[in-house]
């Protein structure tokens, strides 16, 4: 963001002139000129996307009668959902939960990151990126080749047990509180890894040489020194990992509704899909859903606000080395034992698991390619692979160049409304897919367009779910562009249109690039925000295998799966090629 002036902070003119030149730097910034007035379009059109499912969503909440038919203002919806013992128990399952998974994963994220970033553990580069791969695995994969493998009838590691000690009982649950715990921890550990070890490099290395130098050892050095100077970091990434548990979808269905373990998401989702459909429940439930997640927020901030951590400096220094002698073969092994239970082994399942005729039987004369060769006859797979395909990459362009816009203004301009505008563009991070996607259903149903069921109303759904991710990707990009470049081209009478065709986005292109290619993978594998929005003939890949899983049809599922995955590894492999990820390859 740009940084404020000294005369609007008031400290260029003494008091007496201070009003004077307050009004006149408003005259300034408020002059209709089209650049003002563009802007402001963007920021109505953006505040217009975002507000209005919402608004609708809490307006339902109050309705007496479903979507789009006549009815009147109630308070009966909130007197019925919180006068009922089950939504306080859906909060404390819910809080309980998630805070449990939150505090086991950043344990083990921070123990992973300070191996990686700090010892002499063999192969470190190799196991960055291993630990980091999980991240990118889509979460309904990741469920599914935990029910693969934790089924208590057919999961392969249940009947290997069964087999193997005589058992009666399988040993393990996948449809239980431990189960939920155990996918969405490892599920959760590749993202705060990610944030972490980024803590963990901009520290200022010289106070942990300082603390080394005055005697203190390896582990002491780690706990009284850097630990705490990388606890607001750790903080936030916790608060952030919370907030996306708690919106986390298609791990509660599958695994939760199952065994009767409701958390908002799911039980949101019961509640419309179930008979007699509950629509008065689940729009109370989502609309309380939103001071929820904005509580959480304010009080991460309320908890930083004030106070200054500085670890980061400009002096050079190297963190020493911690030599781990023997056990640097053991911190080898948690790092790829982490690898292959969060990604290997549930994808080798969803893999094996596409190739036989009965799941859990994988003897030679058992393989076949009939999973296969029953998708390809099946139309709803060519249909939605065409649909993944078009509405993901519709939405992904769409979605840059909206996001481009944002950030320019909030990057580049001291505009009135760029700071809402931040604020509106970061909003959708705090709604649940499932909210949002219920809100879209609201709003989209009847007025102003009877969208529902469309793949335009799929678009829309993903262009504002992605403007978080969309929005910081190009502001990052952004401000490593100096704003010297704009001006020396306007300096030489060249007009706005002219500089940002000619100068500004050919050195933003690769990050728009970068960007949609990323954004094309994220809504290829999202299911949540489109679930209750795809109708007959608009269903997404996703969409199929989340309903094909909710039929147990397994096999037909892994084979689906594996698709989906190519999909995202496509994707995903084309925007490292582009440097999505800090890195472009040489061609």
């Amino acid at each position: 963001m740009t940084g404020t002036s000294p005369t609007e902070a008031g400290l260029a003119a003494p008091a007496s002139f201070a009003l004077p030149v307050r009004r006149r730097a408003l005259r300034h910034r408020v002059r209709m000129t089209p650049g003002f007035v563009a802007a402001a379009g963007v920021a109505l059109f953006t505040g217009a996307l975002v507000l209005y499912p919402v608004g609708m969503l809490l307006f339902g909440s109050f309705w007496t009668s479903r979507p789009g038919l006549p009815g009147q203002l109630t308070l009966d919806n909130y007197v019925s959902a919180y006068t009922s013992g089950d939504t306080y128990k859906l909060f404390a399952t819910t809080v309980l939960l998630m805070g449990v998974k939150t505090l086991v994963a950043a344990a083990l994220a921070l123990a992973l990151a300070w191996i990686v970033t700090r010892t002499d553990t063999p192969f470190r580069r190799a196991l960055e990126v291993l630990i980091i791969t999980p991240y990118f695995v889509p979460g309904i994969l990741e469920a599914i080749g935990w029910i693969l493998l934790l089924s208590p009838r057919t999961g392969a590691i249940n009947v290997a047990a069964r087999q193997i000690f005589g058992l009666s009982d399988a040993p393990f649950d996948v449809y239980s509180i431990g189960g939920m715990l155990w996918v969405m921890a490892l599920g959760s550990v590749s993202f705060m890894f990610l944030l972490i070890t980024s803590a963990l490099r901009s520290m200022d290395a010289s106070l942990e040489e300082a603390a080394r130098a005055s005697g203190a050892g390896a582990m002491r050095t780690a706990l009284t020194v850097t630990l705490p100077l990388i606890a607001p970091s750790v903080l936030a990434i916790m608060m952030l990992s919370f907030i996306r548990a708690v919106e986390s979808f298609e791990v509660p269905v599958l695994l939760g509704t199952r065994a009767g373990i409701f958390v908002f998401t799911n039980k949101i989702y019961s509640a419309i899909q179930d008979y007699p459909v509950n629509y008065w429940l689940s729009t109370a439930l989502g609309a309380s859903f939103i001071p929820l997640t904005l509580g959480l927020v304010l009080v991460q901030n309320r908890v930083l606000r004030g106070r200054e951590f500085v670890v980061v400096s400009g002096k050079g220094y190297r963190p020493r080395v911690v030599r781990l002698g023997p056990f640097r073969w053991v911190a080898f092994a948690v790092c790829a034992g982490y690898f292959v239970l969060a990604a290997a082994l549930p994808i080798s399942q969803i893999l094996l698991g596409s190739f036989t005729r009965v799941f859990g039987l994988f003897e030679p004369e058992m393989l076949t390619l009939n999973n296969y060769t029953a998708l390809v006859s099946d139309p709803r797979l060519w249909r939605g692979l065409t649909n993944t395909l078009w509405v993901c990459a519709t939405a992904a362009v769409v979605t840059v160049a909206l996001c481009s816009a944002i950030a320019y203004i909030v990057t580049r301009t001291k505009h009135p409304l760029r700071r809402p505008l931040d604020l509106v563009a970061w909003l959708p991070w705090t709604i649940p897919g499932v909210v949002a996607g219920l809100g879209f259903l609201w709003a989209y149903i009847f007025f102003p367009l009877p969208l529902y069921g469309t793949t335009a109303l799929l678009v829309i759904a993903f262009v504002t779910g992605g403007l978080p991710l969309g929005v910081r990707v190009m502001a990052g990009g952004l401000v490593q562009i100096h704003a010297e470049l704009e001006e020396s081209a306007r300096s030489h009478g060249a007009s706005w249109a002219y500089m940002a065709r000619r100068v500004l986005v050919p050195l933003v292109r690769p990050v728009m690039a970068a960007a949609a290619l990323t954004l094309f993978a994220v809504f290829s594998r999202s299911v949540a925000p489109v679930v209750l929005l795809a109708g007959i003939g608009t269903e997404l890949l996703s969409v199929l295998l989340f309903q094909y899983t909710l039929q147990g049809q397994m096999q037909v599922v892994s084979a689906l799966a594996m698709i989906l995955l190519l999909v995202n590894i496509a994707g995903l492999a084309v925007a490292r090629r582009v440097g999505a990820f800090g890195v472009k390859e040489e061609v």
